[in-house]
């Protein structure tokens, strides 16, 4: 089983990734994005937006078990995070969550 926070940590240090949901769906819908993980708790209009884009632009959806506050925690921030998008893994095995995909 993959450590999500710690390969969030991962990418983060040696890869691309995009916080929040504005910057998540901007890169899923111009094509930069290589996988999108969104918190469980996160409102229903962004769960199907965010959803709705990925499936169109071929992204695979990570539904993080978890809530939005759990996935700012994940990435060391002190707030909330709805949607998280991964640009460039960097070292990290992220991507293998993309065949864990719920979304």
């Amino acid at each position: 089983m993959i450590d999500i926070s710690r390969e969030l940590q991962v990418a983060l240090n040696t890869g691309k990734v995009t916080l929040g949901y504005r910057e998540s769906l901007k890169a899923v819908i111009d094509g930069s994005a290589k996988l999108v993980i969104i918190a469980s708790n996160a409102p229903a209009d962004v769960m199907n937006t965010v959803q709705h884009y990925a499936k169109i632009s071929n992204v695979p959806v990570y539904v993080f078990q978890g809530s939005s506050w759990d996935l700012g925690a994940a990435v060391r921030k002190p707030f909330k995070i709805s949607t998280i998008a991964i640009i460039d893994p960097g070292e990290s095995n992220i991507l293998t969550l993309a065949a864990q995909r719920t979304g």
